[in-house]
């Protein structure tokens, strides 16, 4: 794992934890996991509470390299633009069966050119960033969680690392120990919709023109009434033409798909913390029918409303997951309870 100042602690050590999980589960050590800085020094995380004290430097790798990540943080831009470090990630891409990164250490890899031509996973907001800047020449996936491209594995925000790592030992070791591992960790083995953290709320807040923030925070405030673009522009004191046009000149989105957002966000909170039924939550959220919101769960987030449930709800009814027979190496629960297995 490649660390820099200011990385995200918790980037560093949720995938870091996956791994060293895969051992202590088993009571073998399948992996070594090590982190790295450019001179082996110290670097503080961002927040200045804590510093990490790396494994190595770079010039102390070993030749071969099973995976390297790079860890993101609010130090990514400054790590992005370190030539010291990037010429170390393309001289360490060739000795790397695969590489990757988590959260915005995406934008340290592209900025090494490591990751040319690929898909990438990354924060929502990175995304947004990096698609509106010219220079950026891999392909970002604003909604994925994690993509596998090649060799070249990534991941978005904070604590979609773990996503990532369970999907590494899951190919390296078998579904059963993925398995074992989420259910240690608490978290799914596979999440069923991607990040889609719709930040419509926080972008209200932040829009400068009052008559738009007006707007967003009525739909906000409102989600299950009349949201027509006549009750919208009435409420902007704006003609509908002109509102239409300066909405999405100033969020960048266009106003209909806000209210989809909003809406959706509505109806999400609704199914992970409320045992309301669909239908209920169809008519509160504003989508009115239960076949209109499963419509757009299908369309925006490739799962049902009751399928988001299972996986985040609070009825505790999830299906348990496919367990697959076979040779995969399973958990060493009586050496954990014994303390005798390994981290």
């Amino acid at each position: 794992m490649v660390v820099y100042p200011r990385v995200c602690a918790v980037d560093v050590s949720a995938p870091l934890e996956a791994f060293g999980l895969a051992n202590f589960l088993t009571g073998r050590q399948l992996y070594r996991p090590i982190t790295v800085s450019l001179d082996g020094a110290p670097v503080p995380v961002a927040g200045g509470f804590l510093e990490l004290v790396p494994t190595c430097s770079f010039d102390d790798l070993p030749e071969q390299i099973d995976l390297m990540l790079v860890a993101g943080g609010p130090g990514c831009f400054a790590a992005a633009e370190d030539t010291a470090l990037l010429d170390w990630i393309q001289r360490l891409e060739p000795r790397c069966k695969r590489l990757g990164s988590v959260c915005t250490g995406s934008t340290v890899l592209i900025g090494s050119g490591v990751a040319r031509g690929h898909r990438v996973a990354t924060h929502w907001l990175e995304a947004m960033r990096l698609k509106a800047d010219p220079e950026t020449d891999a392909t970002l996936e604003e909604d994925a969680i994690f993509i596998n491209c090649g060799k070249l594995w990534t991941s978005a925000g904070m604590l979609a690392g773990v996503d990532l790592a369970l999907s590494l030992i899951e190919s390296d070791h078998g579904h059963q120990l993925a398995l074992d591992i989420a259910r240690f960790m608490v978290v799914p083995l596979r999440r069923k919709s991607g990040q889609s953290q719709f930040s419509s709320q926080l972008m209200a807040a932040a829009t400068e023109d009052p008559r738009i923030r007006r707007v967003q925070i009525h739909v906000w405030e409102n989600p299950c009434a009349d949201l027509s673009l006549e009750e919208l522009s009435r409420r902007a004191a704006m003609s509908r033409r002109s509102l239409v046009r300066r909405f999405k000149e100033v969020t960048g989105t266009t106003l209909s798909l806000y209210v989809e957002d909003v809406r959706l966000s509505t109806a999400r909170g609704l199914l992970e913390t409320s045992r309301q039924s669909v239908g209920s939550i169809a008519v509160n959220s504003g989508f009115g029918t239960a076949a209109t919101l499963r419509r757009v769960f299908t369309r925006r987030l490739g799962v049902s409303p009751s399928a988001y449930r299972n996986s985040f709800g609070v009825d505790g009814d999830r299906p348990e997951d496919e367990v697959v027979p076979g040779n995969a190496i399973r958990a060493d629960l009586k050496g954990v309870i014994n303390g005798k297995s390994v981290w």
